[in-house]
């Protein structure tokens, strides 16, 4: 089982080759080549540092290596997004994703959400809804800045 820890200053090297190499070794392959180039520009570790500034970064780890991560962001009243998060490919299919999102999800700001969302690649989508995640837009359909958006709402 892998161990997971908030971000700590020094993470951000790290976490930016993590999510440029899984955008170009998994994602690659189901998104559109724009989608990966933004994103792949994006995740600088300036912009990693800044995300986690904004949020709250978790970093999951195995013998002491980084594996995973993922970020939480509040986006309204009651309202947060999961965003960032990712595995490094050899670590996709053991079980680590769950084990991330249960931490993501228990985060204060998920709790007390009545909306969590994210953003999916078309490979991640079984694995979100698996979870409860749904598509507002109906059923893996992008909405119309092309995204694929899934949402879990909570009945309070």
């Amino acid at each position: 089982m892998a161990e997971i820890r908030r971000y700590q200053s020094g993470d951000e090297d790290a976490l930016s080759r993590l999510l440029r190499r899984t955008l170009l070794e998994v994602n690659a392959h189901y998104c559109p080549q724009e989608e990966i180039e933004w994103l792949y520009n994006r995740y600088t570790p300036e912009s990693v540092a800044q995300i986690a500034a904004d949020g709250h970064t978790y970093v999951m780890t195995e013998g002491g290596a980084i594996v995973g991560t993922g970020t939480v962001i509040v986006t309204g009243e009651l309202e947060c997004e999961i965003i960032a998060a990712f595995l490094l490919p050899e670590a996709i299919g053991r079980g680590l994703g769950t084990q991330l999102f249960e931490v993501l999800e228990a985060d204060e700001w998920c709790e007390d959400a009545n909306r969590i969302w994210l953003t999916s690649s078309v490979n991640a989508l079984d694995f979100y809804e698996k979870r409860g995640y749904v598509n507002p837009c109906g059923y893996r359909t992008r909405g119309a800045d092309g995204l694929l958006t899934m949402e879990k709402r909570k009945k309070r």
